[in-house]
């Protein structure tokens, strides 16, 4: 797709980075953004940083080094979590194309031309994803299924988001990475249009961390809109940077989180179905746990923490 399909400067990019103790993967990221974007003549753009209330105190460091009006840096006096920054990230934005991006990632080609002209192109597209690289080549974590039971069925044992990934790698490798129709759009790199986005009301304001990109991909698919994975442009996202410091809160959001999901979006009999099946997950897990506990005490300690907690808060955070 040829990038000269953009027409004018009316069109405006805002990119949303959402920090959370994670000031040099700003940095980072910032650098390789600007090396893609100044290139480009097609449209404008804007870079806007919300800093959750980070402990470190770092991100004033990175925003000395990138003084400039294309990039913007706002800091609120307590963590919201991803979904509520990025709506706050929004509320600063004038672009009418937006791109949530996690800051642990790195842009090496031009992925927003290609992917405006996308939405240019057809108007029934609500989101677009690139394709994230990681390091495992036999999955593909960038898009989804909506939860379901039968991927609840194979998480019993620790696999079902690998067994996900792998059928996404294997529909994208036989559709030779052509745009591809899905149900959601992993939110380390995701594409909306402003309109749409307000529309919507953005991220739902109940999720802290986690299925909140699933929710919005829900949404906005409830409102007649395609959700496309466009694997033939990627960026290098290094993947669960803030989780690996924390894997107590970070097993804790992740289920919490698929929790409020299934209670949005799911009815009666199936609604009781899915809910009985994370806590399944927690039992089985915390066998799994047990037994790996000589193997990696740390990791293994603040995963049975985690199960522990859901079990007697009965899946809530607080």
């Amino acid at each position: 797709m040829n990038s000269s399909n953009i027409q004018n400067k009316t069109i405006v990019l805002s990119i949303i980075i959402i920090n959370y103790n994670l000031s040099k993967e700003v940095e980072d990221c910032l650098n390789s953004l600007l090396k893609t974007l100044n290139s480009q003549k097609e449209f404008q753009f804007e870079i806007i940083i919300v800093d959750n209330n980070s402990p470190d105190k770092k991100l004033p460091e990175t925003e000395k080094k990138f003084n400039q009006d294309k990039i913007k840096f706002y800091y609120l006096d307590e963590n919201v979590g991803f979904g509520k920054g990025c709506n706050y990230g929004f509320t600063k934005a004038a672009g009418n194309y937006l791109c949530f991006l996690n800051p642990d990632t790195i842009i090496r080609e031009d992925i927003f031309s290609p992917i405006i002209n996308l939405f240019a192109k057809d108007k029934t597209i609500g989101i677009i994803g690139p394709k994230q690289q990681v390091r495992n080549p036999f999955f593909d974590f960038s898009a989804g299924f909506y939860p379901n039971i039968f991927f609840e069925f194979f998480n019993l044992f620790g696999v079902g988001v690998f067994f996900e990934g792998f059928l996404v790698h294997l529909i994208t490798r036989i559709k030779k990475n052509k745009v591809l129709k899905v149900d959601w759009i992993l939110g380390a790199s995701i594409f909306i249009k402003a309109e749409l986005f307000n529309k919507i009301n953005g991220f739902d304001k109940d999720y802290f961390m986690f299925s909140e990109e699933v929710d919005l991909c829900k949404r906005v698919s409830n409102n007649g809109f395609k959700i496309v994975y466009y694997p033939q442009y990627s960026i290098h996202h290094i993947g669960s940077v803030s989780g690996k410091k924390d894997y107590t809160l970070y097993t804790i959001r992740t289920y919490s989180s698929k929790y409020i999901y299934i209670s949005k979006h799911y009815k009666f009999l199936y609604k009781l179905l899915m809910k009985s099946m994370l806590y399944f997950q927690l039992f089985s897990q915390i066998i799994i746990w047990t037994i790996l506990f000589p193997i990696n005490k740390q990791k293994s300690k603040q995963k049975l923490n985690a199960f522990f907690y859901l079990l007697t808060h009965k899946m809530k955070l607080n």
